[in-house]
């Protein structure tokens, strides 16, 4: 495995700083089944293509979905604006560690993470974020934090987990409770007792986390799953030359949530229904 990703990397990387996107895209759809990468299902292959049209069509504004001016088929490379590299399904884990099943668009220029309601076959709402405001991009194991009986309880579970993070500046989604405490309850209880220089602010960042779709179904994907992902936004950050940096990494992992979060998880993938 190691050496066709190597061979894959190689070759992203050759294209990519050629700039040579049509390549790029090539290798990543990999038609051919020469690297033997992610591919959706049917259902699936529908969904990526509507969120490409509404998500690329309005060169990536976040928003909720529309419906598009004429009726014509969605395609997974709208004319014109961002062009698509590969979408994927994906779990998104939000404020409270809880996942959520969404479709990640990326593209030579941001990437999207899309809500689509498989039920009624459409897009819900997106988030996009440029690739010139990722900070940096973070993948490999996770570690359980000691923080809490949570992740003490589930620890086994946590750290057979593999995923990748990608930072920004600026905050992706909703408070956590953990945030909610330390920036408002926290200051609030302290008052105004005494008069103290204000400290030196540290730079923020904030990250989204994901992992493969339903990785516990098949937990022998999950490496290979991310590993094809950060080669796509390693060929990402080359084409247009993006400052931010991707390491590899042990992720320290809270569970905001508690043991409620893991309930409504280990439910939900009992009741995935594609």
């Amino acid at each position: 495995m190691a050496e066709e990703f190597a061979v894959l990397e190689s070759s992203l990387t050759d294209a990519a700083k050629g700039g040579n996107i049509d390549h790029v895209i090539a290798l990543l759809r990999d038609v051919g089944k020469l690297h033997h990468l992610w591919q959706p299902n049917a259902a699936q292959a529908i969904a990526i293509g509507k969120a490409a049209d509404a998500c690329l069509r309005k060169d990536g504004d976040q928003g909720v979905a529309k419906p598009p001016d004429d009726a014509a088929a969605t395609s997974e490379q709208p004319s014109g604006g961002e062009k698509l590299l590969k979408g994927y399904m994906v779990s998104s884990v939000n404020e409270w560690g809880a996942d959520q099943t969404r479709i990640l668009l990326i593209s030579e220029d941001s990437i999207h993470r899309v809500k689509y309601n498989f039920a009624k076959e459409e897009v819900v709402s997106w988030h996009s974020t440029s690739m010139k405001d990722i900070l940096r991009v973070e993948y490999g194991n996770f570690k359980a934090a000691g923080s809490s009986l949570t992740t003490f309880f589930w620890r086994r579970d946590i750290e057979d987990q593999q995923g990748f993070r990608i930072y920004t500046a600026s905050r992706d989604g909703k408070k956590s409770i953990n945030d909610v405490v330390s920036e408002e309850v926290v200051p609030a209880l302290q008052g105004d007792e005494k008069e103290v220089a204000p400290p030196v602010a540290a730079k923020e960042e904030f990250f989204r986390e994901y992992r493969a779709l339903l990785a516990e179904d098949e937990p022998w994907k999950e490496e290979v799953f991310m590993l094809e992902v950060i080669a796509a936004m390693q060929a990402a950050k080359q084409l247009k030359g993006f400052p931010f940096e991707v390491r590899l990494t042990k992720m320290v992992k809270n569970i905001p949530g508690g043991v409620f979060t893991m309930m409504h998880n280990a439910n939900r993938r009992r009741q995935h229904g594609f």
